[in-house]
């Protein structure tokens, strides 16, 4: 059976809904094991701001063509311009798509009939409960989505069929949100007009704010105004009083969908647009139904007072751990320590290669609010065998998703993006629906990561800055040699060791000949040259174990382990080669090296090692001074 790889693009602009979607595709690749479902989730609204912005780049990752087929979940994307641009990316790429209640580029629509149920509900409240003063909420009507026109069309055919004259009704433009009902509500008690006989609200979000609002301000529903809903959500049940409402049932909706995609790709029979099944739920707030028995009230409750006492108790550990990482790395092991706060299998984070390879924003791309060529990824999740991977990440290509020996095993897999305000960070890929999704709680814990990795970022560049300071402060401005500062920090430790690990230790301080001379005669800028070359010589001629500073104006002091033979003679080596190397400049380079040897069976102190060596580098000084004359 050939393998399908199929993309589905939505957006958590209603958790419920979204959670109940995913149910349903998952069981659908659960059912058929030549399935694999990559989805794409975000939770960007309809603002189009900055940050909406930023978390619909997920659509970005998706190359079209290395799928057999894409869902959309157009109902839910409710941005125009997002979804116009996935038309246009879907129709470039060729490939069967299926778009979820509502029209898209290249897509063939695949949902229940909006306009049908909304006037069925219309309808029950009009003729069973003689209701003849209507006001009507709608949802967004010029977004390029239908549901909303639809919805409103099928409300004023009810009416129409009804009787109910135009004066009876009152249409409020409004745009899906819970708060939308509460204006409303508010509104009309504030303008002193007498309610209506009923709000018929194009989806629940709106009803469930329109009743809270009303009950606030000492109105009772059914008894006062009958409201009605939209969408079925697992909160109209709950609702005091229960939500009258459209029931679609979302997972075998989109299950249907996914099975109506296959049957495309495999090239069979299929009708240009199809019409999901839905049912009529009528309840406490158009006057029907009754109050749920209390034994599932107590069931459901409990049940989510345990989730979250739970979820609450991870979201802590998750935090504290996050906040204690002090780079990428132990911020990655720190998700994979506490996966199980996602409620599924594996959680893989990817970050962008310019993320991970330089926090500083000054070197990132250009346009660093999209995802890199490459992303790197954290051995979180599955475990990966010593032959998989041999380091603590793996790089890999973006259009990849994942490295592929990982993705080609996952059959159902969710990718999140990650950033910090507008900057792109990368994405988290989940291989299962996180059980916190159900209660929206899934977005805190983003949110957590997100902040959590902008911290460890701005960490690493204090730590990167407090290091540069710190080298500045041990380290001399002029050669890079160790200052006073650093003889002081690691002068004594390095002497120390030497004594212990090789027995014995060398102290060799140097000084430069002729330097008033060239100072003098050439000028600072040529003394500080001379004074470059001569670290540069020790550098060469010296271990890098070994301790090299600048002691003085032209006094350089080395310490080193005992088993370097001939030390003096390769510095004085390396200054013949900088000589004939340098013969341009018009000064000769000359050094005076005086050597102590110290043995760990002597009880002296390294001053008094440096005090002889200084000694020593004199009577040297003075006898090459004699021979001169």
């Amino acid at each position: 059976m050939k393998d399908y790889w199929i993309a589905f693009l939505t957006a958590d602009w209603n958790f419920e809904l979204v959670e109940s979607t995913l149910q349903g595709l998952k069981q659908y690749v659960d059912d058929f094991e030549n399935i694999h479902l990559c989805v794409f989730d975000c939770f960007g609204k309809d603002l189009d701001n900055e940050r909406d912005k930023s978390e619909y780049a997920i659509y970005g990752l998706v190359d079209f063509s290395r799928f057999d087929g894409v869902l959309v979940q157009g109902n839910q994307i409710v941005l125009k311009r997002v979804r116009e641009e996935l038309g246009r990316r879907i129709v470039e790429a060729g490939i069967p798509a299926v778009s979820i209640d509502c029209p898209l580029a290249g897509c063939e629509m695949f949902g229940i009939d909006n306009e049908k149920a909304q006037y069925e509900i219309a309808n029950h409240v009009l003729k069973e409960h003689h209701a003849r003063q209507i006001v009507y909420l709608t949802g967004l009507l010029d977004n390029g989505c239908l549901e909303g026109r639809q919805r409103l069309a099928g409300f004023l055919s009810a009416c129409r069929d009804n009787g109910i004259p135009h004066s009876n009704i009152e249409i409020i433009e409004c745009t899906w949100r819970t708060s939308d009902g509460v204006t409303v509500a508010n509104q009309w008690i504030d303008s002193g007009k007498p309610l209506p006989d009923a709000f018929v609200c194009a989806n629940d979000d709106m009803a469930f704010g329109l009743m809270e609002a009303l009950e606030d301000r000492g109105y009772h529903v059914p008894n006062n105004v009958l409201v009605t809903g939209f969408d079925g959500l697992t909160s109209s049940e709950l609702s005091s009083p229960s939500l009258s409402t459209v029931c679609r049932d979302n997972q075998t909706l989109n299950y249907q969908a996914l099975d109506f995609l296959i049957r495309k790709i495999e090239g069979k029979e299929t009708e240009g647009s199809v019409s999901a099944p839905y049912k009529l739920t009528f309840s406490e707030s158009c006057g029907c139904g009754e109050t749920l028995v209390p034994g599932y009230l107590r069931k459901q409750y409990f049940k989510q007072i345990r989730f979250l006492k739970n979820f609450y108790i991870l979201q802590d550990e998750l935090a504290e751990d996050l906040f204690e990482a002090n780079d990428l790395m132990g911020l990655m092991e720190s998700v994979e320590d506490n996966k199980e706060i996602f409620g599924c299998g594996n959680a893989y984070m990817c970050i962008n290669d310019y993320y991970f390879d330089n926090y500083d924003k000054k070197n990132w791309h250009r346009d660093s609010k999209t995802f890199g060529e490459e992303m790197v990824l954290a051995e979180c999740g599955r475990a990966w065998s010593d032959e998989e991977l041999n380091t603590s990440y793996v790089r890999f290509p973006r259009k990849d998703l994942l490295p592929r020996e990982l993705i080609e095993r996952e059959r159902f897999l969710i990718f999140y993006p990650l950033h910090y305000n507008t900057y792109s960070i990368g994405y988290l890929v989940l291989d299962g629906i996180s059980e916190a999704a159900k209660l929206n709680l899934h977005i805190s814990i983003f949110s957590f990561l997100e902040i959590a990795i902008e911290n460890v970022r701005k960490k690493c560049l204090l730590h990167q800055f407090n290091d540069f300071l710190d080298n500045l402060y041990v380290h001399d401005a002029l050669t890079g040699l160790y200052n006073r500062f650093g003889y002081e920090r690691f002068g004594q430790h390095t002497f120390d060791s030497f004594l212990m690990q090789d027995g014995g230790a060398q102290i060799l301080f140097i000084d430069m000949d002729h330097m008033k001379q060239i100072n003098d005669q050439f000028g600072h800028e040529i003394g500080d040259e001379a004074i470059r070359g001569a670290a540069g010589v020790i550098q060469k001629a010296c271990s890098p174990r070994d301790f090299m500073m600048r002691y003085g104006g032209d006094e350089f002091l080395v310490i080193a382990s005992s088993r370097e033979v001939r030390l003096e003679e390769a510095i004085q080596h390396a200054v013949r080669a900088y000589n004939q190397l340098n013969n341009d400049h018009p000064f000769e380079l000359s050094l005076s090296v005086g050597i102590i040897r110290a043995d760990n069976s002597e009880n002296k102190s390294l001053e008094e090692y440096v005090q002889a060596a200084d000694v020593q580098m004199y009577e040297q000084k003075s006898r090459r001074r004699n021979l001169r004359n």
